[in-house]
């Protein structure tokens, strides 16, 4: 509890309240059109800086890539397809943190543009292999050399040590 000057108790959530209160108060009056964007607290909220980190990888990805072409989830996937041929769909999903009914749409679009195929299990029919075809590799072989290179040019920002330290804090949100 604090006291204010009239003598009355009060909690600190009414103080911070009365304290949003004025702010907004104040923020009625019209802004200079130079004024400085004050974030308020979202520089000191993982969310915002993930955000933010998420949409300049993407920027880059998009100048670098195309947005008209292999997207990065659809490049993830293609990866691991290329690693682990005769992956299964369930197997993707898991590791790609997707549900079974978008890795279902995915695998759908890449299929259809060519880039894989899905072969019937002999021992399980129930499961489906996902391999690549020979234009998914070629597709994929490209698409690693130009992610490389941004990755690269992204990753300069960190010492080597920093790099890695930080990929390792990233890894421990879904490990």
């Amino acid at each position: 509890m604090t006291t204010v000057a009239s003598g009355v108790r009060t909690s600190p959530v009414a103080d911070r309240a009365r304290t949003v209160s004025r702010r907004v108060a104040r923020a009625r009056v019209e802004r200079a059109a130079d004024a400085r964007v004050d974030l308020g607290c979202l520089p000191r909220f993982l969310g915002f800086n993930l955000r933010r980190a998420h949409l300049c990888m993407w920027r880059q990805y998009v100048a670098v890539i195309g947005e008209n072409n292999i997207r990065p989830g659809l490049f993830s996937l293609l990866v691991l397809v290329g690693s682990n041929p005769g992956i299964a769909q369930i197997e993707l999903g898991q590791h790609l943190g997707i549900d079974k009914a978008s890795i279902v749409a995915l695998l759908d679009r890449l299929e259809k543009d060519g880039m894989l195929d899905r072969q019937r299990s002999t021992r399980d029919r129930r499961r489906q292999g996902i391999f690549l075809t020979a234009r998914g590799a070629e597709a994929l072989a490209s698409l690693v050399a130009q992610v490389r290179t941004l990755e690269r040019q992204m990753a300069s920002r960190f010492t080597r040590a920093e790099f890695e330290q930080f990929i390792g804090f990233l890894q421990r949100f879904y490990s």
